[in-house]
């Protein structure tokens, strides 16, 4: 286990994922970890005890965020120490600094909507660069969507879902409600709007916010960016001054609801009332199997999404497993990072 490892880490949901992944990896003695600084990641980061060197920071302004993708890759470029195997989700600068180096890249993905037709020029160009990834590990009910796309890569599959890998170590603290003016509330996140994918709509927000304090609902609000803050400025919305641990969060409320599907899927997962309401028509596979299962919904329509939070809709009872799930993703990451060679 001599092989040196490259963790690069680009989003608040990141930090989550890896940790389970770092301390199963804890046999490689060489692990060096890089961090973009985006929203919460850093803190989050800190606070999961991960330590890592900062290099970047993402852009809401679309041809600021362009440049920021091109300038970190040259940062980490000039910056990561050498190593023999890059690790990353959904990240193409890490892909190309291992590309560029002549290293392996295991890069895992679960967002399959971005290979769509109607993707930006700068979504293509990042879609294009991930293909240059040696291997591909995914959840399986998204295989048949990468294929198509990723014929030069090896892809190995896993029975469940990213969120599945780091939820079945979480403990609950009994002590988070303490951290929180709320004791019954609803956890609300915002659509995605800076992503490329993602294209602009009016947001849901207001409308969402004015409905459930008439219900005198209260609403513990996680704005992404800088332009989502004033609009949780109302009496039932409280916005954390400092990040909080995010499952614990969705652990102990009474359901979730987000513009995107990260935590969406956290919710569903832990059994909560979940509804994504991310701002298209084509979802992603992961999130169209959780609504099959009829574990979470999806929908623009404010009143569907006030009814079936208010308790009108029953949610299914789905047997899920998330343990079962992250040894089996664990057993095929170690598989090809020992499988690898220098190329």
């Amino acid at each position: 286990m001599n092989k040196k490892i490259w963790i690069d880490i680009l989003n608040p949901s990141h930090p989550l994922f890896f940790k389970p992944v770092i301390k199963r990896l804890s046999g490689y003695n060489d692990i060096q970890i890089t961090i973009r600084d985006r929203g919460e990641t850093v803190p989050i980061a800190n606070d999961l005890g991960i330590q890592g060197k900062v290099i970047g920071k993402d852009r809401e302004n679309p041809f600021l965020k362009t440049s920021s993708i091109a300038l970190r890759t040259l940062q980490l470029s000039m910056s990561v120490k050498k190593f023999d195997i890059a690790l990353s989700f959904e990240n193409p600068m890490s892909v190309a600094v291992s590309w560029l180096r002549r290293k392996n890249c295991i890069l895992m993905l679960d967002n399959d909507v971005k290979y769509s037709a109607g993707s930006s020029f700068i979504q293509r160009v990042e879609s294009k660069l991930k293909t240059k990834a040696n291997t591909l590990i995914v959840p399986g009910c998204t295989e048949d969507s990468f294929k198509k796309h990723f014929k030069r890569s090896e892809l190995l599959s896993y029975n469940g879902y990213k969120e599945d890998i780091y939820i079945a170590d979480h403990i609950p603290d009994r002590s988070f409600l303490k951290r929180i003016p709320l004791k019954d509330y609803l956890v609300i996140r915002p659509e995605a709007f800076a992503s490329f994918y993602v294209k602009h709509e009016k947001t849901l927000l207001h409308t969402l916010f004015d409905r459930f304090e008439k219900e005198g609902i209260g609403i513990i609000y996680l704005p992404r960016d800088k332009s989502d803050w004033k609009i949780g400025k109302r009496a039932n919305v409280h916005i954390p001054p400092t990040p909080l641990n995010g499952i614990d969060l969705i652990y102990y409320s009474s359901g979730v609801l987000t513009g995107s599907g990260t935590m969406a899927r956290e919710g569903a997962i832990l059994g909560k009332k979940s509804v994504s309401f991310f701002p298209g028509e084509q979802l992603l596979s992961v999130d169209r199997d959780l609504i099959e299962k009829g574990m979470m919904i999806h929908s623009r329509d404010v009143n569907v999404i006030v009814d079936y939070m208010m308790n009108k809709t029953p949610i299914t009872n789905v047997k899920h497993d998330p343990l079962s799930v992250q040894r089996e993703f664990i057993q095929k990451l170690r598989f090809s990072i020992e499988d690898k060679s220098e190329l």
